[in-house]
Protein backbone atom coordinates (compact mmCIF):
# COMPACT_ATOMS: atom_id res chain seq x y z
CA UNK A 1 0.00 0.00 0.00
CA UNK A 2 1.28 3.49 -0.75
CA UNK A 3 2.03 6.03 1.93
CA UNK A 4 -0.63 8.74 1.62
CA UNK A 5 -0.35 12.30 2.87
CA UNK A 6 -2.75 15.22 2.56
CA UNK A 7 -1.56 18.68 1.49
CA UNK A 8 -4.34 20.90 2.81
CA UNK A 9 -5.08 24.51 3.63
CA UNK A 10 -7.48 27.31 2.83
CA UNK A 11 -8.20 28.47 -0.72
CA UNK A 12 -5.23 30.09 -2.50
CA UNK A 13 -2.84 29.02 0.26
CA UNK A 14 -0.36 27.46 -2.18
CA UNK A 15 -1.40 23.79 -2.00
CA UNK A 16 -1.10 23.14 -5.73
CA UNK A 17 2.27 24.85 -5.97
CA UNK A 18 3.62 22.75 -3.09
CA UNK A 19 2.19 19.52 -4.56
CA UNK A 20 3.85 20.19 -7.92
CA UNK A 21 7.20 20.84 -6.26
CA UNK A 22 6.98 17.76 -4.02
CA UNK A 23 6.04 15.57 -6.99
CA UNK A 24 9.08 16.91 -8.82
CA UNK A 25 11.39 16.18 -5.88
CA UNK A 26 9.91 12.87 -4.70
CA UNK A 27 9.45 11.46 -8.18
CA UNK A 28 12.61 12.89 -9.73
CA UNK A 29 15.35 13.51 -7.19
CA UNK A 30 14.32 10.75 -4.77
CA UNK A 31 13.13 8.21 -7.35
CA UNK A 32 9.76 7.36 -5.80
CA UNK A 33 6.71 6.26 -7.76
CA UNK A 34 4.34 9.12 -6.92
CA UNK A 35 0.57 9.37 -7.34
CA UNK A 36 -1.59 12.47 -7.02
CA UNK A 37 -5.23 13.04 -6.06
CA UNK A 38 -6.97 16.40 -6.15
CA UNK A 39 -9.80 16.08 -3.64
CA UNK A 40 -12.56 18.62 -4.15
CA UNK A 41 -16.25 19.15 -3.41
CA UNK A 42 -17.27 19.83 -7.02
CA UNK A 43 -18.81 17.38 -9.48
CA UNK A 44 -16.19 15.79 -11.72
CA UNK A 45 -18.08 13.19 -13.81
CA UNK A 46 -18.88 14.19 -17.40
CA UNK A 47 -22.47 15.41 -18.02
CA UNK A 48 -25.04 12.70 -18.75
CA UNK A 49 -25.52 13.93 -22.32
CA UNK A 50 -21.94 12.93 -23.18
CA UNK A 51 -20.83 9.41 -24.13
CA UNK A 52 -18.64 8.92 -21.06
CA UNK A 53 -21.23 10.51 -18.76
CA UNK A 54 -23.99 8.19 -19.99
CA UNK A 55 -21.82 5.10 -19.50
CA UNK A 56 -20.58 6.21 -16.07
CA UNK A 57 -24.20 6.78 -15.01
CA UNK A 58 -24.95 3.14 -15.85
CA UNK A 59 -22.41 2.07 -13.22
CA UNK A 60 -19.62 1.14 -15.65
CA UNK A 61 -16.10 2.45 -15.19
CA UNK A 62 -15.38 4.81 -18.09
CA UNK A 63 -11.91 5.58 -19.40
CA UNK A 64 -11.29 8.46 -21.82
CA UNK A 65 -8.25 7.82 -23.99
CA UNK A 66 -7.09 10.78 -26.01
CA UNK A 67 -3.98 12.00 -27.73
CA UNK A 68 -2.86 13.73 -24.55
CA UNK A 69 -3.46 10.91 -22.03
CA UNK A 70 -6.12 8.95 -20.14
CA UNK A 71 -8.83 9.99 -17.69
CA UNK A 72 -10.93 7.50 -15.71
CA UNK A 73 -14.46 8.18 -14.49
CA UNK A 74 -16.30 6.09 -11.92
CA UNK A 75 -19.72 7.21 -10.71
CA UNK A 76 -19.87 6.18 -7.07
CA UNK A 77 -20.66 8.66 -4.31
CA UNK A 78 -19.63 6.49 -1.37
CA UNK A 79 -15.98 6.04 -2.36
CA UNK A 80 -13.73 5.29 0.58
CA UNK A 81 -10.04 6.17 0.66
CA UNK A 82 -9.18 2.47 0.44
CA UNK A 83 -11.27 2.13 -2.75
CA UNK A 84 -9.32 4.89 -4.47
CA UNK A 85 -6.02 3.47 -3.28
CA UNK A 86 -6.73 -0.06 -4.51
CA UNK A 87 -8.28 0.97 -7.82
CA UNK A 88 -5.84 3.58 -9.02
CA UNK A 89 -2.61 3.44 -6.99
CA UNK A 90 -1.83 -0.22 -6.20
CA UNK A 91 1.94 0.05 -6.73
CA UNK A 92 2.79 3.67 -5.97
CA UNK A 93 5.24 4.41 -3.18
CA UNK A 94 3.47 7.60 -2.12
CA UNK A 95 0.27 9.43 -3.02
CA UNK A 96 -0.14 13.16 -2.42
CA UNK A 97 -3.73 14.21 -1.80
CA UNK A 98 -4.33 17.89 -2.48
CA UNK A 99 -7.13 18.85 -0.12
CA UNK A 100 -8.81 16.10 1.86
CA UNK A 101 -9.12 17.97 5.15
CA UNK A 102 -11.81 15.49 6.25
CA UNK A 103 -9.88 12.36 5.24
CA UNK A 104 -8.14 10.20 7.86
CA UNK A 105 -4.64 11.01 6.62
CA UNK A 106 -1.51 12.65 8.02
CA UNK A 107 -1.68 16.27 6.90
CA UNK A 108 0.71 19.06 5.97
CA UNK A 109 -1.06 22.36 6.62
CA UNK A 110 -0.25 25.07 4.09
CA UNK A 111 -0.52 28.80 4.81
CA UNK A 112 -0.90 31.09 7.79
CA UNK A 113 -4.64 30.81 8.44
CA UNK A 114 -5.61 28.41 11.21
CA UNK A 115 -7.67 25.35 10.26
CA UNK A 116 -11.08 24.66 11.73
CA UNK A 117 -11.25 22.49 14.84
CA UNK A 118 -12.48 19.46 12.89
CA UNK A 119 -9.27 19.14 10.83
CA UNK A 120 -7.34 16.32 12.48
CA UNK A 121 -3.94 14.74 11.87
CA UNK A 122 -1.79 17.78 11.02
CA UNK A 123 1.85 16.78 11.48
CA UNK A 124 3.71 19.62 9.76
CA UNK A 125 3.21 23.21 8.61
CA UNK A 126 4.40 24.78 5.37
CA UNK A 127 4.66 28.55 4.90
CA UNK A 128 2.97 29.33 8.18
CA UNK A 129 4.01 31.38 11.23
CA UNK A 130 5.89 29.69 14.06
CA UNK A 131 3.02 30.34 16.48
CA UNK A 132 0.74 28.16 14.33
CA UNK A 133 1.17 24.68 15.86
CA UNK A 134 4.48 25.65 17.51
CA UNK A 135 5.25 22.05 18.52
CA UNK A 136 5.16 20.81 14.92
CA UNK A 137 7.98 21.05 12.36
CA UNK A 138 7.72 24.13 10.13
CA UNK A 139 8.99 24.45 6.57
CA UNK A 140 9.19 27.58 4.46
CA UNK A 141 9.29 28.23 0.70
CA UNK A 142 12.67 27.16 -0.73
CA UNK A 143 12.71 24.32 1.84
CA UNK A 144 10.66 21.90 -0.25
CA UNK A 145 13.59 19.48 -0.58
CA UNK A 146 14.00 19.48 3.18
CA UNK A 147 10.25 18.76 3.52
CA UNK A 148 10.48 15.92 0.99
CA UNK A 149 13.35 14.33 2.92
CA UNK A 150 11.31 14.68 6.12
CA UNK A 151 8.35 12.93 4.45
CA UNK A 152 10.72 10.17 3.34
CA UNK A 153 11.81 9.68 6.95
CA UNK A 154 8.18 9.52 8.07
CA UNK A 155 7.66 6.79 5.50
CA UNK A 156 10.55 4.86 6.99
CA UNK A 157 12.22 4.95 3.60
CA UNK A 158 15.59 5.87 2.21
CA UNK A 159 16.73 6.91 -1.23
CA UNK A 160 16.37 4.01 -3.66
CA UNK A 161 18.45 4.00 -6.81
CA UNK A 162 17.47 0.43 -7.74
CA UNK A 163 13.87 -0.82 -7.66
CA UNK A 164 13.08 -4.53 -8.12
CA UNK A 165 9.66 -6.03 -8.87
CA UNK A 166 9.12 -9.80 -9.01
CA UNK A 167 5.71 -10.96 -10.22
CA UNK A 168 4.36 -7.44 -9.73
CA UNK A 169 5.49 -7.29 -6.10
CA UNK A 170 8.11 -4.77 -5.06
CA UNK A 171 11.11 -6.34 -3.29
CA UNK A 172 12.98 -4.39 -0.63
CA UNK A 173 16.73 -4.11 -1.22
CA UNK A 174 19.54 -3.06 1.09
CA UNK A 175 22.34 -0.75 0.00
CA UNK A 176 24.76 -3.58 -0.82
CA UNK A 177 22.30 -5.35 -3.13
CA UNK A 178 21.26 -2.08 -4.83
CA UNK A 179 24.88 -1.16 -5.49
CA UNK A 180 25.70 -4.69 -6.69
CA UNK A 181 22.80 -4.80 -9.17
CA UNK A 182 23.44 -1.27 -10.44
CA UNK A 183 27.16 -1.88 -10.87
CA UNK A 184 26.66 -5.22 -12.66
CA UNK A 185 24.02 -3.96 -15.10
CA UNK A 186 25.81 -0.71 -15.89
CA UNK A 187 29.07 -2.61 -16.34
CA UNK A 188 27.50 -4.98 -18.87
CA UNK A 189 25.79 -2.14 -20.72
CA UNK A 190 29.04 -0.23 -21.11
CA UNK A 191 30.11 -2.83 -23.69
CA UNK A 192 26.94 -2.54 -25.80
CA UNK A 193 26.89 -0.50 -28.96
CA UNK A 194 24.36 2.27 -29.54
CA UNK A 195 23.91 3.43 -25.96
CA UNK A 196 27.04 5.49 -25.56
CA UNK A 197 26.43 8.71 -23.68
CA UNK A 198 22.89 7.76 -22.66
CA UNK A 199 23.12 8.42 -18.94
CA UNK A 200 19.48 7.70 -18.12
CA UNK A 201 17.37 5.39 -15.98
CA UNK A 202 17.62 1.72 -16.99
CA UNK A 203 14.60 -0.59 -17.10
CA UNK A 204 15.45 -4.29 -17.37
CA UNK A 205 12.69 -6.94 -17.65
CA UNK A 206 13.56 -10.63 -17.25
CA UNK A 207 10.64 -12.82 -18.26
CA UNK A 208 10.00 -16.19 -16.63
CA UNK A 209 11.35 -19.14 -18.60
CA UNK A 210 8.79 -21.88 -19.14
CA UNK A 211 9.42 -25.50 -19.84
Amino acid sequence: MPYMVSICGHKSSGKTTLCKRLIEILGGNLGLDVGYIKHCHDSVISPENTDSGTIATSGIKAVLWGTDGIRAEVLKQDFALRDVERSFFPQQDIVLVEGGKSLPLPKIWVGGKSPSADVKGIFAVFNGPENLFPKLPHFQPQEEEKLAEWILQRMGRKREHVVLYVGGQKIGLNDFIMNFIAGTVRGMMSSLKGIEGKNRDIVLVIKEQKG
